[in-house]
């Protein structure tokens, strides 16, 4: 589950698979196995293409049969042939594989041990054979003896099966393969060590990892159950001089698996997979740019770019045929040539070239030396793409297409490809511009790995052979869109892991991603674990011991003393804690926090408490009830119980935010109407009204008939409450409308009042008491103090500027920046001495009417004019807002038109230089 919640995890690109799959087996036929001739490409790449390691997670347990086919046998006319030379007829599989592996120097094979089961097995006595491979590992240094008592813990071996002799001698290392699923069958640890009789084995991946480091098994410190640690010859990328992998008892580490081998639906790999065919058909065809490869390497880093001089070196140097040395020799001081003379003439054409070159050829040199200066650009921040370089001119690029928009490599090709199949008059033309695109593309990519490994000066002059069968070699998926052309200079510093992968076959097991995972995956995602610094620490068992102390005495002290909705709430933020926990340790720490002895605990632990809690909080709830009942209200009831207290008079202190609202000209309404409509009515509109203020973290304190009097911040802490507050107010105003829609479709079910109701809201922040209030008998849940009788007189006021929702200064300040307001007024209200600032409040930022993006500029201009005692542009300009005003029905002003008679009295009566701007409101 952690796993696929983390989903697909970022690996190194030196660490893949080679494939045999499905489409190796029917062309190379059944496995059955195959002869070790099939494997001779595999290990010729390695040789020429600079890998790091060939892993053959494939066993070579018996000497091959050597087999004469018939027409070598028919084509014999030598009847006095010795019997040496009958017997040199016959191919040597293992000799040649051998003789390959030698060459190349960088084969690792794989030898098969039988694990002991849960009853132990006697150690297998040694064939010859076996004893006589036995010591060959010995002299190759890929065991160390120890003191087996030390070590017997460790997984343990009772029969080694090692490959055959001339592959041992050959190779560049033997090690196992084999691994030990947890008890659900699951792949998730990595034996990284093993023993046999008196002698401990490396795993592949951690022989793998030493060479990587240039370390010996001999310097690996062991100690079951706790760690295998090592130190570095110098720290590594990232930082570490000693590498510590805990591992259990038996030398297992958990392997961090980067995710399913492909994900069905993006096509997602967790590594690179490269196709069996897909590296023979690469080998086969880039033996050219090998040979060109080598010989560039020499004459570059032996004989300082002299290509005479490094000519006969190459020959002994090189293993190819000597005319294809001369070939590559040719091209290198032909494109030498070319290369310097156009580092010279930064500018020039081929036309401008000293000897007759084809512009192709020319062209693609000359991009080369673009691509890679490129990347070689310090002030550059990232590397190139080669879509940059196309659009923005660098590159010689021949659309091809007449009046073609170039967007991205991917879309001209297929722009390409779709012209290209109408088979127009000009399809040779756009063949040719598709060929050359691709080569572009191609070479891009050959240079982007050169400089991945720092090799482009090592491999001047830029010049690369086309793949020798014109064949595009890619992985992946076009319908996925995650192809990738594998191209010279690939497999520079890989380890790839070669094995069975085809569907049917038996080395297919569960693991976190996947039932059926191929195994050789396995041993990549191990060594991607040590060398990534993905190694997986698990909390020590003592640790988790004492966390389920911890969750034992949170079950006998805390859980009995909540109810069991608390209780319950508790338990699961435990429990999503816990988890959210563990699963955010692995994702980022890669640290494995034991799941099931804490949670099961608690699990258990809490429901025989609950059980027993909710039989006891409901018999304490019932004796409250039947005791208090009568005269509180239900939600106190379960204050009380929760608190252990009986109600008390009194409140506390605090900073809200009160809330009033009552519907305009309500008196009107029930003249008009009958009590049992009047009733009906109400109760939908107050219905609506508070369900929005309960939605937004309101508290209702009580109805005053029409009113609905609230209050934000109490008795449970809001954060925002002034935010929460104007949403409420602006919903309010929303819902309204849809009632008042809902009302007219009736028809005459309801008078034109109703059809037209409009309600009137007054908020405002501040210092307030709230609590529990009222008489010894009887007490509500309500507020009080001077910030309450504001939002009061602010509600009452609105009606006086013909506006729905007035808000406070207090208010306005800590949302100014969510809110859209009109600036309304700095006044003192009935009641009070002291001067309110007042705002309308319109709605949230981004949500405003249309025509209130015309009306606020008008107004606030004109108010502008007002606070600068300029009375009569002030006047023109506050009828000019006024025009833009929507009088609906009901409304008989608005805040434009309130100012104008205000304008014409200030006219007349200057206020003087000291006035500050206030307004005293004289009614209600």
């Amino acid at each position: 589950m952690r796993f696929k919640s983390r989903g697909l995890m970022e690996t190194r690109e030196d660490i893949a698979t080679a494939d045999i799959d499905v489409r190796a087996l029917q062309t190379e036929g059944k496995w059955d196995p195959w002869s070790r001739e099939k494997h001779i490409p595999m290990v010729k790449l390695a040789a020429e293409h600079s890998l790091d390691a060939f892993i053959f997670d494939v066993y070579f347990i018996e000497d091959s049969e050597r087999k004469l086919e018939y027409k070598v046998l028919n084509s014999i006319t030598d009847s006095t042939m010795s019997m040496e030379k009958v017997k040199d007829l016959f191919p040597d599989p293992d000799n040649d594989l051998a003789d390959a592996s030698q060459k190349a120097g960088n084969i690792i094979f794989a030898q098969s041990f039988k694990p002991q089961p849960k009853k132990k097995e006697p150690v297998k006595k040694r064939t010859d054979v076996m004893e006589r491979r036995l010591k060959l590992l010995e002299e190759k240094n890929l065991f160390r003896t120890v003191d087996r008592d030390k070590y017997s813990m460790l997984f343990d071996f009772y029969d080694i099966e090692t490959v055959v002799d001339t592959l041992i001698k050959s190779s560049a290392g033997v090690y196992f393969f084999q691994s030990d699923p947890d008890p659900d069958g699951l792949q998730r640890k990595y034996p990284l060590v093993g023993i046999y009789e008196d002698r401990i084995f490396p795993a592949a991946s951690l022989a793998i990892a030493l060479r990587h480091y240039g370390v010996s098994f001999d310097d690996v410190e062991i100690v079951p159950g706790e760690y295998l640690s090592f130190d570095l010859p110098e720290p590594d990328e990232h930082g570490r001089s000693r590498i510590s992998i805990p591992i259990n008892d038996k030398g297992q580490m958990q392997v961090n698996w980067a995710g399913n081998w492909q994900d069905k639906e993006t096509g997602e790999f967790d590594l690179v997979h490269y196709p069996y065919n897909v590296l023979k058909d690469f080998q086969e065809s880039e033996y050219s740019n090998y040979i060109l490869a080598e010989f560039k390497k020499l004459m570059n880093l032996s004989f300082d770019g002299n290509v005479k001089a490094a000519y006969k070196p190459a020959i002994g140097y090189i293993d190819a045929p000597k005319s294809d040395i001369k070939k590559a020799v040719q091209q290198v001081m032909r494109m030498g040539m070319m290369e310097k003379w156009m580092a010279a003439n930064p500018n020039a054409t081929a036309q401008d070239f000293p000897q007759k070159v084809p512009a192709f050829v020319f062209n693609e040199l000359k991009n080369n030396n673009i691509i890679a200066n490129a990347f070689l650009d310090q002030d550059r921040s990232e590397d190139p793409t080669l879509d940059q370089l196309i659009s923005d001119g660098s590159l010689i690029y021949d659309l091809g297409l007449d009046d073609y928009e170039f967007t991205t490599y991917r879309q001209h090709i297929i722009d390409l490809n779709n012209e290209i199949e109408k088979n127009g008059e000009n399809r040779k033309v756009l063949v040719k511009a598709r060929g050359y695109a691709k080569n572009t593309e191609r070479n891009f990519q050959i240079i982007s790995n050169l400089n991945k490994h720092d090799m482009i000066d090592e491999q001047r002059p830029l010049t690369f052979y086309p793949n020798s069968k014109k064949k595009r070699l890619f992985i992946g998926s076009e319908e996925k869109n995650n192809v990738h052309n594998v191209v010279p200079f690939e497999f520079v510093g890989k380890k790839l892991y070669y094995g069975l992968t085809a569907t049917g076959t038996s080395d297919l097991n569960p693991m976190p991603f996947d039932p059926r995972y191929p195994m050789v995956g396995l041993h990549a995602n191990a060594l991607n674990t040590i060398l990534d610094n993905k190694i997986i620490y698990e909390v020590p068992k003592e640790h988790i011991a004492l966390v389920i102390f911890a969750i034992a005495l949170l079950l006998a002290f805390g859980v009995p003393a909540l109810s069991a909705a608390l209780g319950g709430l508790a338990t699961a933020i435990i429990v999503g804690a816990y988890g959210w926990l563990s699963f955010w340790l692995f994702s980022t720490q890669h640290i494995w926090l034991d799941m099931v002895g804490p949670l099961s605990t608690l699990a258990v632990g809490y429901l025989g408490i609950t059980v027993y809690n909710y039989i006891q909080e409901e018999k304490n709830k019932n004796f409250l009830k039947e005791s208090f009942g009568t005269y509180v209200s239900p939600e106190l009831i379960d204050q009380m119980y929760e608190s252990g207290e009986e109600p008390s008079l009194g409140g506390e202190e605090g900073y809200h935010t009160a809330f009033f609202t009552d519907i305009q000209s309500f008196s009107a309404f029930s003249e008009q109407l009958t009590a049992s409509e009047l009733v009906l009515l109400l109760n939908q509109y107050l219905t609506d009204m508070t369900d929005v203020l309960l939605e937004n973290n309101g508290t209702l304190d009580k109805y005053i008939g029409d009113a609905i009097v609230a209050f934000y911040g109490a008795p449970i802490e809001v954060d925002d409450h002034e935010l929460w507050a104007c949403r409420t107010a602006i919903k309010m105003q929303d819902n309204l409308e849809i009632l008042r829609q809902g009302w007219q479709e009736e028809g005459d079910r309801w008078p034109e009042i109703v059809h037209h109701m409009q309600n009137r809201i007054g908020i405002s922040s501040g210092q307030m008491v709230t609590g529990n209030m009222g008489s010894e008998a009887r007490m509500n849940y309500t507020m009080m103090g001077d910030n309450v009788n504001t939002a009061a007189r602010l509600e009452s006021s609105a009606k006086q500027y013909g506006i729905y929702i007035q808000i406070a200064d207090s208010t306005y300040q800590p949302v100014k920046d969510k809110v859209v307001v009109r600036d309304l007024d700095n006044v003192r209200v009935m009641g009070k001495n002291e001067p309110v600032k007042v705002w309308e409040l319109i709605s949230e930022v981004g949500q405003e009417p249309e025509k209130y993006k015309k009306i606020l500029p008008a107004y606030h201009e004109a108010l502008d004019l007002y606070k600068s005692q300029d009375w009569e542009k002030a006047i023109e300009a506050f009828k000019a807002s006024d025009a833009l005003e929507d009088m609906f029905p009901g409304r008989k002003t608005n805040p434009s038109r309130i100012y104008i008679p205000r304008c014409e009295h200030y006219l007349s009566n200057p206020p003087g230089d000291d006035w500050d701007g206030v307004w005293t409101l004289t009614s209600k």
